[in-house]
């Protein structure tokens, strides 16, 4: 009954490229929509499912999202058709009513999946649900909870997507667990610690194994490139380096010696084995580089990016375009909204809550007084339209490439009209420059894998567990 009550139509056109996946999705059970970030992967999906709710082939979604994604979600479903969408949000009570009434689309978060496991599962046995993954890469780690809870839904589902525009969200590994989700291990295996063992950097069949894996994605996922479908403005590079000074290099200068010290008693394979630990040092020398107030609250000095990102923003605000800061770290988001409070920022972190996050996207797409936002990467990387900017600029990063790639594309995306900059802020001569080249060498082995890359070079095979270049820097 319900289903002769909806209409099915949809409220918007899709796009060339967008017909062309929608036809893919509707002949799969199985699919993984690995588009670049930009392409419109949701409405894709919506109007996918809306034609398969039409058929009845499928009688409910379960799409589970980032948490800064839900309400996304319920926008988009409502842009672009005329079912019904509803987040599983609020207490215990309204979150089992919410199961109870009829809509179309049920938007949940990936952490919500571990607590309400079986209620979600007696839903999945009443009907015939799709179950959609945004962001799939968040399930990259196959024995996490939320991954484990997932693949215990998989058989309650008639249909299952997985999207994201960095499937390899850091290393070729990380596809397994997507790909589990779908299939139970029908295309990669199901044995994970057999699948990691033959990818990892020190196999010596490693390269072969990138080779089959590159096909293997190829021939079960659609993905398409911006440049390859739409007619979007150039992308442009700009690395601005500057030089440490003062107190700043004192300090930094002082713990690079004592974290080389470390680093030179290891072999190449150590470094990779005990990458946590290391990471865990190498990021205080990248706060020190940022804003030696990070890691030393004495620091009285101007840091040097500081100046440099001051400068900067003064020339694009002459010419009248707007600005995105992304930085690494909340305590640079706080210092930095009240030294550049003259251009009435907008700031995006962790702890800043949906609504207001929402009220600041908003405010920098429609507003002409606020000029610029600053955010951080792994709280405003997703889904967020923000073109009212073309300039994007890094005061620094950490090794996470999928915080980099999906935070730059922010604003190159449908809709962006003007040529986009993308600002990198680098210290000379310190560990922003490896960060730089760790950053290179995982995108171009995700994109060898993901299909946008024909080859990938040797040097960036060895460099994964060579010390030599972490050690020049420390030199």
């Amino acid at each position: 009954m319900i289903r002769e009550k909806q209409r099915y139509e949809l409220k918007t056109e899709a796009l060339p490229h967008q017909v062309e996946a929608i036809d893919y999705l509707s002949k799969h059970y199985e699919v993984a929509l690995f588009d670049e970030q930009g392409l419109g992967k949701t409405k894709i999906v919506i109007d996918s499912l809306c034609a398969a709710m039409k058929s009845g082939e499928v009688e409910g979604v379960l799409v589970v999202s980032p948490m800064s994604l839900l309400y996304n979600w319920e926008q988009e479903v409502t842009k672009h058709s005329f079912l019904i969408p509803i987040v599983l949000k609020g207490t215990e009570r309204e979150k089992r009513y919410k199961f109870l009434t009829g809509a179309n689309f049920y938007i949940t978060n990936y952490e919500a999946v571990i607590a309400e496991l079986e209620r979600i599962r007696r839903f999945c046995r009443s009907r015939k649900v799709a179950i959609v993954l945004d962001e799939s890469a968040r399930i990259k780690e196959p024995a996490t909870k939320t991954a484990q809870s997932l693949f215990k839904l998989r058989p309650y589902s008639t249909k299952r997507i997985i999207i994201t525009g960095t499937p390899v969200a850091n290393k070729p590994v990380d596809l397994w667990s997507q790909f589990f989700f779908l299939d139970g291990g029908a295309l990669l295996g199901g044995d994970f610690k057999a699948f990691k063992a033959r990818f990892n950097e020190k196999n010596p069949d490693y390269s072969e194994a990138l080779s089959e894996l590159k096909n293997t994605i190829a021939e079960h996922s659609i993905r398409r490139l911006k440049d390859d479908v739409l007619e979007l403005p150039e992308k442009k590079f700009v690395n601005t380096y500057v030089a440490l000074r003062g107190e700043q290099l004192k300090l930094y200068t002082q713990l690079k010696e004592e974290l080389r010290i470390e680093v030179q008693d290891m072999d190449g394979n150590a470094i990779i084995d005990e990458a946590e630990n290391i990471l865990k040092k190498l990021l205080r020398l990248t706060q020190i580089a940022s804003n030696p107030v990070l890691v030393d609250k004495g620091y009285r000095e101007v840091p040097a990016k500081f100046a440099v990102l001051e400068d900067l923003l003064k020339d694009l605000i002459v010419k009248d375009e707007k600005a995105i800061v992304w930085t690494s770290f909340i305590e640079n988001i706080i210092i930095l909204k009240s030294r550049l409070k003259q251009y009435n920022p907008l700031i995006i972190y962790g702890d800043v809550p949906m609504k207001d996050r929402v009220g600041a996207v908003k405010a920098f797409q429609e507003s002409e007084k606020n000029r610029i936002m600053i955010a951080n990467p792994s709280a405003a990387r997703e889904g967020l339209t923000l073109t009212r900017a073309n300039n994007a600029i890094y005061l620094d990063r950490n090794f996470n490439l999928v915080d980099y790639l999906q935070s730059q594309d922010r604003i190159h995306r449908i809709s962006q009209t003007k040529e986009c900059k993308i600002f990198k802020i680098l210290a000379k001569g310190t560990i922003d420059e490896y960060i730089d080249r760790v950053i290179d060498v995982k995108k171009e082995i995700a994109g060898y894998v993901q299909g946008d890359l024909g080859i990938v070079s040797s040097g960036s095979l060895d460099f994964l567990h060579n010390k030599s270049e972490l050690l020049n820097i420390l030199g």
